[in-house]
């Protein structure tokens, strides 16, 4: 079989120098085993940095969210919180209709100023930014624990991951970003899992993902519940709306909303989220594989809907030639014991 991973690592490598990251980090899982796995460039760009590895780790941003809201959900699995409770009820003053349902699928019709709320659109009909602080809050607020607290209580701690946390201190393994300031930084901030400093390896990004394929389990050990996941990669259906899961953009059909940052090619039921450092965990149960990628970048003015998109695409070219492949195997080792 001639390398089925070639074309997705050529487009990591255009993505990273069309982007102006410094590095850059592949991981693929498929049937529980790693089967890809690909690192490239340095933690910055100025000399003396160190090498991009198996341990580096990088800022995922937005690819956080999908954290939080597991934290929401693993609550109202609970009862601590329920889906259809108003946000009025955590945030006195909100004005509208909008739930907790709709802050996690981004449509709460809700504009925040200055930390006051105003009504723009009915909640439901349009797409908005993700406020993963908001969903933190309101964890804190029906609980008294932190994101970061029900995280390392209920997933981080029994995966036995160790290069996963929200950073307050920096660590020889930390990737720095890039940018348009002209010199490398590093986003820290409070480590209770409200602020945008998650930083992941990607194999245990990797492993969040396949977590999902697995409906909660891993190497046969129930690590979260059933209902948790299929909860939050449950879609929500609403008029001209994308479907989402609990942040999770989801493929359902080939309808396309303008702002997809699926691939045209991927199985329905795929699902993925994107990080404004380029960085992503794509899902694809039809296949029971996951591809993550990351990078370094916050530069802007590159087509990231583009970028992204065409990641998903060239995964499913890799995953479909390793099912030929193994079919083909599997024909030819029937055809040996007739």
């Amino acid at each position: 079989m001639s390398d089925p991973f070639h074309g997705l690592r050529s487009h990591m490598k255009t993505m990273k120098e069309r982007m102006k990251a410094s590095g850059a980090a592949l991981v693929v899982m498929k049937d529980n085993r790693v089967v890809e796995e690909w690192y490239d460039g340095f933690h910055h760009d100025r000399t003396g940095a160190r090498s991009i590895d198996a341990s580096s780790r990088f800022n995922v941003y937005s690819v956080r969210v999908t954290y939080i809201a597991l934290a929401e959900a693993i609550c109202i699995e609970e009862g601590s919180i329920r889906l259809q409770d108003p946000l009025n009820d955590y945030f006195p003053g909100v004005q509208g209709e909008a739930t907790v349902q709709h802050l996690l699928t981004r449509s709460t019709g809700l504009k925040w100023t200055d930390g006051m709320a105003e009504v723009v659109a009915p909640p439901g009909t349009v797409l908005e930014g993700k406020r993963p602080d908001l969903v933190a809050a309101v964890i804190q607020k029906a609980t008294g624990q932190t994101v970061r607290e029900i995280l390392h209580e209920r997933l981080i701690n029994p995966m036995g991951w160790t290069h996963t946390g929200w950073m307050g201190a920096a660590a020889e393994n930390l990737v720095c970003d890039v940018s348009p300031l002209g010199y490398p930084t590093i986003r820290l901030g409070a480590d209770d899992g409200t602020d945008r400093n998650l930083f992941v390896n990607a194999r245990e990004l990797a492993d969040w993902g396949n977590l999902h394929v697995n409906a909660g389990m891993k190497d046969g050990k129930r690590i979260l519940p059933e209902k948790v996941i299929r909860q939050v990669t449950t879609p929500v259906h609403r008029s001209g709306q994308p479907s989402f899961g609990y942040f999770w953009w989801l493929k359902e059909g080939q309808s396309r909303h303008p702002q997809d940052e699926l691939g045209a090619t991927l199985q329905d039921g795929s699902f993925q989220i994107f990080g404004a450092s380029g960085c992503a965990c794509l899902v694809i149960p039809e296949y029971r594989a996951v591809a993550v990628r990351l990078f370094n970048s916050l530069y802007e003015g590159y087509d990231y809907l583009a970028d992204i998109r065409g990641f998903g695409d060239e995964v499913m070219k890799a995953l479909h030639t390793v099912e030929q492949f193994n079919q083909e195997r599997r024909l030819m080792s029937r055809g040996g014991n007739e």
